[in-house]
């Protein structure tokens, strides 16, 4: 037998001893000590297997702690990037390529709730085929994005075979199989924004180490999404701005030049009509000088004719409906266009100025039958024979 004792070999020897009967029989042990350089290389081998059992372990914390290192400065550059810009995009890609250098992955990508359709939209994608993944649509719980965006839990998924709830398609269009996938929701006061996803071709990639990581980066991207959506916003609200002032001030460009445009057309119509009044005055004037000089002499002579009552009466119907014809253009005539002598022009100044008919005589060194009897005469010569108005009053209108 071997025993095994402080390091030193000793080899035990049982030889029997034989007493004749009946006396009792027993056993002689001698041991034999194991020469010492036998013992020295024992103990060498074993301190060497324990050294490189320690080493193993002390390699093992220290890649351990590299890869904390690693996962620490991973969330302070995402912090430093999302206080660095506003610029969502950027920032987002910033963090996602980060990842998936951390870990060593196929690709990452962040997808949001479109609160218009409630789908969730692939907004930002890092590594195999990110341009083929960005801006994909899933439905509500659609895959492993979806279902996390929709239930707002974490998923850690060893294998892609296994699960229903993986969308297939993505990965069709990638064109490689993906067997891992770990997605973490997004929140923003609490409220589900949408989801981290990471994935990769190995199975079983990922464990709770994997998602205690992206749960704190899901946290800073969701801080930085809801920073640059606000950025965004406020932004588009000083485009739409800018370019209301923009119509606006094109508007009261437009404006100004259809007033000024407006203003030409007015004044030109002011011209023509001042045109057609200064034509239809002509004309009026045409109309009363040649009823004066072509119709009235001649139905004058006529009247002074040796008519019968008759005919006298038919001539003074003429003359009076000639008179209304042209009575409407005399109101707008100058006095000048009456055939006036310069005596009942004086006189139809001076009653114009309201002076009377004895006045009017004493000016003129005149009788105040002479003076009456012209001013008859202005009446007649005026069309005002048997109407009700003043002779001042119609001189007052006259031009």
């Amino acid at each position: 037998m071997v025993l095994l004792l402080t390091h030193i070999r000793i080899n035990f020897v049982n030889v029997p001893v034989r007493i004749p009967f009946p006396h009792s029989a027993g056993v002689c042990m001698a041991k034999a000590k194991t020469p010492p350089e036998r013992s020295k290389s024992s103990s060498k081998t074993l301190n060497a297997k324990r050294l490189e059992s320690e080493n193993h372990r002390l390699s093992l914390k220290n890649e351990a702690l590299k890869q904390r290192n690693r996962e620490l400065e991973l969330i302070s550059q995402a912090f430093l990037a999302i206080n660095s810009s506003l610029e969502l995009d950027r920032v987002l890609a910033t963090i996602l390529e980060a990842i998936r250098n951390l870990f060593g992955v196929v690709g990452s990508s962040i997808w949001l709730i479109d609160p218009e359709t409630n789908e969730v939209v692939c907004r930002q994608a890092a590594g195999f085929q990110r341009n083929v993944v960005k801006g994909w649509r899933l439905a509500s719980g659609e895959g492993i994005a979806g279902w996390v965006s929709s239930y707002g839990e974490s998923v850690i998924l060893p294998d892609t075979r296994e699960d229903m709830r993986h969308f297939r398609q993505v990965a069709d269009k990638m064109k490689v199989e993906l067997r891992s996938i770990i997605s973490v929701p997004m929140r923003v006061k609490g409220e589900v924004i949408g989801a981290l996803q990471v994935v990769d071709k190995k199975v079983g990639r990922f464990n709770a180490s994997h998602g205690v990581l992206l749960e704190s980066l899901a946290d800073a991207s969701a801080t930085a999404i809801e920073n640059a959506q606000l950025f965004e916003r406020a932004n588009l609200e000083i485009a739409e701005r800018k370019r209301a002032e923009k119509k606006l001030k094109e508007s009261e460009k437009e404006l100004k030049d259809k007033s000024a445009a407006l203003k030409e057309v007015n004044t030109a119509l002011n011209v023509l009509l001042k045109n057609r009044e200064d034509d239809q005055v002509d004309m009026e004037n045409i109309i009363v000088a040649n009823v004066k000089d072509l119709v009235l002499p001649f139905l004058e002579k006529l009247s002074r004719s040796q008519l019968d009552e008759k005919q006298a009466t038919y001539v003074e119907i003429i003359q009076s409906n000639i008179s209304n014809i042209v009575s409407p253009f005399l109101r707008q005539i100058p006095m000048k266009f009456f055939d006036l002598t310069p005596t009942e022009i004086q006189i139809a100044d001076l009653v114009r100025k309201d002076k009377t008919t004895k006045e009017i005589a004493q000016i003129l060194n005149a009788s105040a039958k002479t003076i009456e009897a012209h001013r008859n005469r202005l009446r007649k010569k005026l069309g005002l024979t048997n109407q009700r108005i003043q002779l001042r009053d119609y001189l007052m209108t006259l031009v």
